[in-house]
């Protein structure tokens, strides 16, 4: 399974690949990348055609939502890559939804929210 997350919060973003690693060590083995900005995050995106995506909206280059529609466009090998949008700015989340987002986080970030999302592999 391969993972990107695009967090400009360096330290959230290091706690949240820590997270995945953990949990998802017992159960398939993972490529997580954690990228700062948006264009170093789609630039690994078209390069891996990562399996999940955890997308923060405010980036120091960009908004990530408007980003949604092009990724999932971008799914040329029809993986069906999950996109989690982050952001505290709960008013974007159907917005989020509309546009392809799979999952909306909430900031700050629940990791129980987050562990509930990598449930959603098993069903």
């Amino acid at each position: 399974m391969t993972i990107v997350i695009i967090e400009d919060e360096k330290d959230l973003g290091i706690l949240m690949r820590n997270f995945l690693e953990k949990q998802l060590s017992s159960i398939t083995p993972s490529t997580i990348k954690l990228f700062t900005t948006l264009s170093e995050g789609l630039l690994c995106i078209r390069e891996l055609n990562p399996d999940w995506i955890f997308i923060d909206n405010n980036l120091p280059d960009g908004r990530g939502i408007n980003e949604i529609e092009g990724i999932k466009e971008r799914d040329t090998q029809g993986i069906g890559t999950k996109i989690v949008m982050m952001s505290a700015m709960t008013n974007l989340r159907e917005e989020a939804f509309k546009r392809g987002a799979d999952y909306f986080l909430d900031k700050p970030i629940s990791f129980m929210e987050v562990q509930n999302i990598l449930a959603s592999l098993h069903k």
